[in-house]
């Protein structure tokens, strides 16, 4: 266990959509480490992921391959999958939230 009290890397997210001002429900996300999957799922109904994992992570670097074009489904988008290339360098958890609309989307490290 970390002086964070987690133990081992962890990894969540929240896809919020900005051109409705709600959380993104049923968006597929994928997370891979060296060709392999390590986990995949659909955000809840507020657009969140609690752990990507389905397996212990350690440091290092990782994909995530978040499927847009189900979510927009009909409505004219330009995105349709969009992948996070991560360096996850320490033992902690991260949480890398995402801001999505039909044209845009942003990403950051957050809390």
């Amino acid at each position: 266990m970390d002086q964070s009290g987690t133990t081992g890397t962890t990894l969540s997210t929240h896809v919020l959509d900005v051109s409705r001002g709600e959380g993104a429900a049923n968006v597929e996300i994928e997370l891979r480490a060296g060709g392999s999957s390590l986990g995949r799922a659909r955000t809840d109904a507020g657009g969140r992921i609690a752990q990507l994992s389905e397996q212990p992570m350690s440091p290092g670097r990782y994909t995530v391959i978040v499927r847009l074009d189900g979510y927009f489904g009909s409505l004219p988008h330009l995105l349709t999958e969009v992948t996070l290339e991560l360096d996850l360098s320490e033992s902690r958890h991260y949480h890398v939230p995402l801001l999505i609309g039909p044209y845009l989307l942003s990403t950051y490290r957050g809390t």
